[in-house]
């Protein structure tokens, strides 16, 4: 079903003038936000009751957002496709500090409340367990923060999906998007997936549309918006895209990453998981990777000028499209699967490149990132789920320090490297990425598909290096 080209969203009547006027003006009326938690961690206010935790899974999102001339508003419509987890009359998503100001189900509007950035929904009926439902939303946003970054002409978004559209915010939740941007004709858009469609609207201004088919994790629903330059390359059927400031050298950039893609598919025995892939260098500091693109901060390109040794970023966030994206962990309490293969590539990469001694080097610098976390004390297990143990991940704000995720996860692939040799530990990955692809993973699949290359046990080894604490890897 298409989008009307003014007004509207799936699923969504059009508002009417007055409440599209208040949005636009900032007017709309704010909401209590009702007494204080009680027992049990659950918030009772507007006579209805919602617990700490989303008793639904998201399966897909409908997203419009429009971005004001300065890039300093964003006006956001949607509908949200969810399922419930058990009998439930109430649904969560988390909202930061989005301003939700209308929302529906089935024609009827539905009770809310917001408090410390989780909107809770009270619905007309109950749903039962495995039923599916949509509702409908509208919100407004003025750009404050570091999330979404408004920097001079550009904005942009990533990693925290529900700064920018509201989001059942958890790593092991797997969802479609389908999201259309509406932006200054001036401005080149970008975001999450394979582009659709693009077409003018009126008042000098572009509709952009843009679809994630693999369900995928939250975090890796991104956009950006700029005056942006464009280099191209096609690397082997794939196109590979550059889009950053004014002047820069956007095809030395694409000649970086070239090398780099043809590495990583010979290596994971996968295709890169889209037909394109955008690196989009931002006025800000970033290094995020999204579904089919890559935010990347545009002092990487003078980094890399100045030291063409310098290139990290192009290979940890170009590793990402295959761990993360194609083989995503199942949850944070093995999220090292995405960030320690990441940060490992980037030293197997660098081997390719530049020889032996630069990935010597990324080694040592992980040994001294994991030496100061256990000077700190700040150790933990790389792994968070031992076999045989009951499965706790993590939320977003327990989370090891990076030097366990991302320095020491990296520093077990280093060490199986070692002990199992180029050609098994290699056969290993392959197996690992070729199993798990658009499946959701564990340590434990990582330590299956290695056994089954190399025919060895090695379940001592994860127990010593993976699933306790090891600060002398």
């Amino acid at each position: 079903m298409s989008r009307p080209e003014r007004g509207g969203v799936i699923g969504l009547p059009l508002l009417s003038a007055a409440i599209t006027v208040a949005l636009a003006c900032g007017t709309a009326e704010p909401r209590p936000s009702g007494p204080p938690k009680v027992h049990m961690g659950e918030t009772i206010v507007g006579g209805f009751t919602c617990g700490p935790e989303s008793r639904v899974e998201a399966l897909h999102y409908e997203i419009h957002l429009d971005i004001s001339d300065d890039t300093r508003r964003l006006l956001g419509r949607g509908s949200i496709r969810f399922r419930a987890r058990a009998e439930t009359k109430t649904v969560s998503f988390d909202t930061r500090a989005l301003q939700v100001v209308f929302s529906e189900q089935e024609g009827q509007s539905l009770g809310q409340i917001t408090e410390n950035g989780v909107l809770c929904l009270e619905l007309p009926r109950a749903l039962e367990p495995g039923a599916e439902a949509t509702i409908d939303l509208v919100w407004n946003l003025s750009v404050v923060g570091p999330a979404p970054m408004a920097v001079d002409d550009q904005i942009w978004a990533g990693y925290h999906a529900p700064a920018w559209m509201p989001t059942v915010f958890d790593p092991s939740a797997r969802a479609t998007l389908e999201l259309r941007i509406v932006a200054p004709d001036t401005k080149t858009v970008v975001a999450s997936g394979r582009a659709v469609s693009s077409s003018p609207v009126e008042g000098g201004r572009r509709a952009s549309t843009f679809r994630v088919d693999r369900p995928s994790p939250p975090f890796l629903f991104a956009f950006a918006a700029g005056n942006f330059d464009e280099a191209t390359l096609d690397v082997d059927g794939v196109k590979l895209r550059a889009l950053g400031p004014k002047g820069a050298d956007l095809a030395g950039a694409l000649k970086i990453t070239a090398p780099m893609l043809r590495f990583l598919v010979t290596k994971t025995g996968a295709p890169l998981p889209s037909a394109e892939y955008t690196q989009v260098f931002v006025n800000g500091d970033a290094a995020q990777e999204a579904a089919g693109f890559a935010l990347i901060g545009e002092q990487s390109l003078e980094d890399v000028r100045k030291d063409p040794k310098e290139d990290w970023v192009f290979a940890h966030e170009l590793s990402h499209q295959w761990f993360g994206w194609l083989v995503p962990c199942k949850d944070f309490a093995d999220f090292w699967l995405n960030e320690g293969f990441a940060t490992f590539l980037v030293a197997a990469i660098k081997q390719e490149r530049w020889g032996r001694a630069a990935y010597d080097r990324e080694v040592e610098l992980w040994r001294k990132r994991s030496q100061k976390a256990h000077e700190e004390g700040r150790d933990a297990p790389v792994s968070l789920a031992p076999p045989g143990q009951p499965r706790k991940p993590p939320k977003e704000s327990e989370l090891q320090a990076r030097a366990i995720t991302y320095s020491r996860g990296a520093l077990v692939l280093h060490k199986l490297r070692t002990e199992l040799g180029d050609q098994v530990f290699w056969d290993g990955v392959r197996r690992y990425v070729q199993s798990r692809a658009d499946k959701e993973a564990t340590t434990e699949d990582l330590r299956a598909a290695f056994e089954a290359a190399s025919k060895k046990d090695l379940a001592p080894f994860f127990a010593r290096w993976v699933y306790a604490a090891a600060p002398d890897l």
